[in-house]
């Protein structure tokens, strides 16, 4: 009896003693032990950021867009069975979410596609989102505003208080308004991603926050497939029509670049895109005179924006006269988005297969089935 006693203590001491080391433990370790090199990260296409996970527990990190390698931040995720092995560290986040603010229409979109939009609790500039479920949700104080043109409301954040913020940082050198709050605040930087496909996987992003990772890469993965589809379909074209893109504004042409976003569009739909071997993957800022000296003769000319009326060639020449002397002008062969009534800065950055396919009609319209209707992008002939 008394050797039964003497074996429980002992046991007991030595449960305590690993319950013990495994909670002042920080998780880091796990990953520490073993590099990122030897460890493959989950994120196939966005630049932005890294996934990794090692014993159940997952690692995000998030890097400067403006310096390639250069870490910003690093998260680690668990849910409660791994949480509390752990010691408790300010980047690392027991899962699920409960609460979020996004300040971000694209996020904001992801949220809807992951079915978890009741986990929203607060946006910013609410007038200008689209999504009829957000609106709603804003009308029945379900969602709080907490900015509106440009300025931030800090005790209205201190008083909701939710567990994470994400944002936009348009300067990544300044400090954000809300940082004072000392809610944790989570850097969203799709919008500086070049390629289709990785901006739309910054869904994974998103969902790493919910304990929805396997409803992101289902959506994720149908979106490459697709994509891809019609990448493929634009190869067998006989030709590449030439295009160039935007307006002039303030004194300046703002072009992409050769390397960006609607460069790539533009090159897997099948186009010739003008300033392909420009090596940005921003916007540049060109005159007049040199953006007219190479578009002129171009076949088509792509433009995203409103008109309270709706796009016309008369409105669009009456803003600038030398329009008229495009030949994608003279021709009728403007590409024009109308970005409110297609939200699609609130949706296309998660639906690249559509913008693409699109794209292709315009082009290639004998690539595509005849009844095809475009969703963003429309060849205007008025």
């Amino acid at each position: 009896m008394r050797t039964s006693i003497i074996l429980f203590i002992i046991i007991s001491i030595i449960q305590s003693s690993c319950t013990t080391n495994d909670t002042t433990m920080d998780v880091s370790h796990l990953f520490n032990n073993s590099s990122d090199t030897a460890i493959t990260s989950s994120i196939k296409y966005a630049n932005g950021f890294d996934i990794y996970e090692v014993n159940g527990i997952k690692k995000l990190v998030i890097y400067s867009p403006q310096k390639k390698n250069e870490i910003l931040e690093t998260f680690y995720f668990a849910d409660s069975t791994n949480y509390y092995k752990y010691k408790p560290t300010h980047n690392f986040i027991k899962l699920p979410m409960d609460s979020v603010a996004v300040f971000s229409a694209t996020q904001l979109n992801a949220f809807s596609k992951l079915k978890i939009l009741n986990k929203v609790v607060a946006i910013s500039e609410s007038s200008y989102i689209q999504n009829p479920v957000i609106k709603n949700m804003v009308d029945r104080e379900q969602i709080v505003n907490l900015a509106s043109g440009g300025n931030f409301y800090v005790e209205k954040t201190l008083k909701l208080h939710p567990r994470i913020i994400f944002y936009s940082p348009y300067n990544i050198g300044q400090k954000h308004p809300l940082a004072a709050t000392n809610i944790t605040m989570i850097p969203f930087f799709d919008f500086t991603e070049a390629s289709p496909l990785g901006r739309a996987e910054w869904i994974k992003f998103t969902a790493l926050f919910f304990n929805k990772t396997a409803d992101a890469n289902l959506i994720f993965d149908t979106i490459v497939n697709n994509y891809n589809y019609y990448k493929k379909l634009a190869l067998e074209a006989d030709s590449k029509p030439t295009v160039f893109s935007d307006k002039y504004y303030s004194g300046q042409w703002f072009m992409p670049g050769g390397k960006s976003y609607i460069a790539q569009l533009f090159k897997d739909a099948g186009a010739h895109y003008l300033w392909k071997d420009n090596s940005n993957t921003g916007s540049i800022n060109l005159d007049f005179e040199v953006v007219y000296s190479k578009a002129h003769n171009a076949d088509y000319w792509r433009i995203v924006g409103t008109y309270p009326a709706g796009f016309s060639y008369d409105k669009l020449g009456s803003e600038n006269n030398l329009y008229n002397n495009f030949k994608a002008f003279k021709n009728k062969n403007v590409i024009f988005c109308d970005s409110r009534a297609s939200s699609y800065f609130e949706t296309g950055t998660l639906e690249p297969q559509v913008l693409l396919s699109d794209l292709i009609f315009v082009f290639h319209p004998e690539l595509m089935k005849k009844d095809y209707k475009p969703k963003y992008y429309n060849l205007i002939k008025k």
